[in-house]
């Protein structure tokens, strides 16, 4: 039957294409390898003399082209049970085309054969004598990371390797060092890795903010002081600016958070903050994350402001207005808390499930109406979404004994939206 062969060619440099990989393109009717890499494929396997294509026993080159083309051509090819080699640069095992092969429908019931290669992480690693037993390896080529995320990433592993973009490169990288205080790492890059114009260059944040790097290129940054964020513990209701203001007891605050499970570098909404106890909570545990608070009353606002400046929260930012409304124009959430949503509970999760990705929804509610309605709504987006019911009985004394004050009882829904 025939196969398509995967196969990494390294960075590119005929030295480092591996022995297996040219005998399978020797024996392959097709050959399909990005344009520039072409020529040094071509004479690798210049000497074939059997076993390739009929007419002139040798294997049939082409460029590359769009990935649902080039899926279409080999799929034609394979079907006449001729083999294909699909070359790609690197390691097919590190953020290659394999996996986009896989996941597309058209290669069911395709034969597919791997060799692996040797990645550009590797030949960074090598050229500044640092191995990857601890490393932990992030893409940012063409994938969506918040500053937060890779300083958070940085801060707890002693060695975080980058593949990088044309705007997500090493100054970039150093910059987010420098915005999070993080300026006693060392930050390693290089780019046209084992060719002669190869650029290798390593330094503090502060000295590579300055250098440039082509577009593909790949970073690493070390710190000797990596350490697990621990998160703060929990604040008291005494602790916040309030007023007359309704606020979330500190009670049903550690429910709520214990639901939301915040990650440190997390991006969190707050609809209807109210005071802004639970945005808050939340801002001092995503340290490397934003919370984005939603009011419309402006006294509430204004109470807000005041508890992000007593409790530093910088990774807080308040916005005025209709949850609605403001809602579509926050940036894509990875948890959202709704304390109040201005009867627009319904736009606000339609808004929340147009994101590509699941997204987890805490709400609170307390009037009957507002339990329905989450109750329905909730349906049809996650039917197996958790609710539970919390009251809280606070204690007060009358004369020489003491009674439980019960507050109302809240209702707390948790869904993947």
């Amino acid at each position: 039957m025939s196969r398509l062969t995967v196969a990494g060619i390294g960075p590119g440099e005929a030295d480092y294409i591996l022995p297996a990989v040219i005998k399978k393109m020797k024996k392959a009717h097709t050959v399909i390898a990005a344009k520039r890499i072409l020529p040094v494929l071509k004479e690798l396997c210049q000497d074939v003399n059997s076993e390739a294509d009929s007419e002139n026993n040798k294997p049939v080159f082409l460029a590359m082209g769009k990935i649902k083309d080039t899926l279409e051509q080999i799929g034609e090819i394979l079907s006449k049970g001729q083999d294909v080699v699909m070359a790609v640069s690197g390691d097919p095992l590190m953020y290659s085309l394999y996996r986009t092969i896989c996941n597309d429908p058209i290669s069911e019931g395709w034969e597919v054969d791997l060799i692996p290669g040797v990645g550009s992480l590797q030949m960074l690693g090598a050229a500044f004598g640092e191995t990857m037993e601890e490393a932990l390896i992030i893409s940012v080529h063409g994938r969506a990371k918040t500053a937060g995320s890779i300083a958070l990433a940085v801060a707890e592993n002693p060695k975080v390797f980058f593949l990088c973009s044309k705007e997500q490169g090493p100054a970039w990288l150093s910059q987010i060092m420098l915005d999070y205080q993080m300026d006693h790492v060392t930050v390693c890059a290089g780019a046209n890795l084992s060719y002669e114009d190869e650029l290798l260059e390593s330094g503090t944040p502060e000295e590579m903010v300055q250098k440039e790097f082509p577009s593909l290129c790949v970073a690493m940054i070390k710190n000797p002081e990596p350490h697990q964020i621990v998160r703060p513990c929990f604040l008291s209701d005494e602790d916040f600016e309030r007023d007359k203001t309704p606020m979330t007891k500190e009670e049903i605050r550690v429910l709520i958070l214990h639901k939301m499970k915040l990650h440190p570098d997390d991006v969190v909404w707050d609809i209807g903050a109210g005071t802004g106890s639970v945005s808050i909570e939340c801002a001092r545990q995503v340290p490397f994350g934003t919370v984005h608070s939603v009011e419309r009353n402006e006294t509430a606002v204004k109470l807000i402001y005041k508890n992000k400046e007593k409790f530093s929260a910088d990774n807080l930012f308040i916005y005025e207005g209709d949850a609605a409304k403001t809602a579509c124009t926050l940036p894509e959430p990875d948890k959202v808390f709704i304390g109040g949503s201005g009867k627009e509970l319904s736009q606000i999760l339609e808004t929340i499930a147009a994101f590509s990705k699941k997204i987890k929804v805490v709400i609170s509610a307390v009037t009957i109406e507002t339990i329905a309605e989450a109750n329905e709504l909730l349906g049809k987006y996650d039917t197996d979404f958790d609710v539970i019911q919390a009251t809280v009985g606070r204690g007060r004394k009358i004369g020489s004994y003491h009674i439980m004050d019960t507050n109302n009882p809240v209702m707390i829904f948790t869904a993947h939206i």
